[in-house]
């Protein structure tokens, strides 16, 4: 009777476990893709609050921001149009409560009424779990790529 408890217990265990592991991946890279939705979508409250109340930007040839500074300058940016096209993401990893992507794509940041310039780029995230279980960006490094 042991020997067929532990034929079941232990599948069930390592069932749990896995199925928990998955679970914080597609969360993960489901907060990934939602960042990414929000840039294009030019929803700046969604884009800003997907940062952690503590992240930091360090971009290509400007001032380093952090906190409250760096979300009310995303949801406060008027005029100009940021947004993203043919992202791909190089390569992920999950450890605890950190994760990070390495990613390249082209990138405009230009006025209202202006047509866009696309530049390549790439970027390296490093996300954060949050108490509540989900996932912010809080490192936020990118710079350009030479044509």
């Amino acid at each position: 009777m042991r020997t067929l408890l532990n034929w079941c217990i232990i599948p069930l265990i390592l069932l749990v476990a896995s199925d928990t592991g998955a679970d914080t991946k597609q969360d993960f890279l489901a907060a990934v893709d939602s960042f990414y939705a929000a840039v294009n979508a030019g929803d700046q409250v969604g884009h800003a609050a997907l940062f952690s109340d503590d992240a930091w930007m360090l971009p290509d040839g400007w001032q380093i921001s952090r906190g409250e500074t760096l979300k009310t300058s995303i949801r406060e940016r008027t005029g100009w149009v940021f947004r993203l096209k043919d992202v791909e993401r190089l390569e992920y990893g999950i450890s605890g409560d950190l994760a990070y992507t390495v990613n390249q794509y082209y990138y405009t940041y230009h006025q209202q009424d202006a047509q866009p310039e696309w530049h390549k780029t790439k970027n390296v995230h490093i996300w954060k779990r949050q108490q509540d279980g989900s996932w912010r960006l809080h490192v936020d490094i990118w710079n350009s790529t030479p044509e």
